[in-house]
């Protein structure tokens, strides 16, 4: 019951979070002429397409983590004796290798990889919404802010954010490693 309340409230943050960014977008820039976001920024992409992406990466999410919630599938390594450079690169990968891996290849598994992003991606895109619905609330409802708000300084609190959480849930992730194998 407890996986359930928590599956379901997340998708609806995530899920009302997203949307509440998309309309208040299309507020402030209805032409998307002032939008920071890369895929219309760097790529030029118009509403139409940018929904249609932000859609479907959505949905994939949701679906990783309904599957990282839901299923039996352990990231864990089955050996003890990982360090934790080690044990990182497992949790992604599935093999034992440096933890600098992660930065170049791709798991062989899909399912492995679709039960990380479901952890990794829901808290990212947590951690994205809430900063997001911040900033959204500070442009519309203060003036000093608008002085001061700039798409850098938003995408840096999103990537020291989910930086931080990565880092917790890994070392969270390694400290049940451990004590799983000293019990065994």
């Amino acid at each position: 019951m407890y996986k359930a309340i928590k599956f379901i409230s997340t998708t609806l943050f995530i899920v009302a979070t997203r949307a509440y960014d998309v309309y208040a977008t299309y507020q402030h820039t209805p032409d998307l002429k002032n939008e920071a976001n890369p895929l219309v920024s760097v790529l030029g992409m118009s509403w139409l397409p940018l929904l249609f992406v932000i859609g479907a990466l959505l949905a994939y999410i949701i679906y990783a983590n309904y599957q990282a919630t839901f299923s039996n599938f352990s990231l864990f390594p089955p050996q003890k004796g990982y360090s934790f450079g080690e044990f990182v690169a497992y949790l992604y990968l599935g093999k034992k290798t440096s933890w600098t891996a992660c930065f170049y290849q791709l798991p062989k598994s899909f399912k492995r990889f679709t039960n990380y992003m479901g952890n990794v991606m829901t808290h990212s895109l947590i951690i994205a919404g809430t900063v997001s619905t911040i900033m959204w609330y500070l442009i519309r409802n203060t003036v000093f802010y608008k002085t001061y708000h700039n798409p850098v300084l938003i995408y840096s609190l999103i990537i020291i954010g989910m930086g931080l959480w990565l880092y917790y849930w890994l070392q969270n992730n390694y400290q049940q490693y451990i004590q799983q194998h000293e019990i065994q």
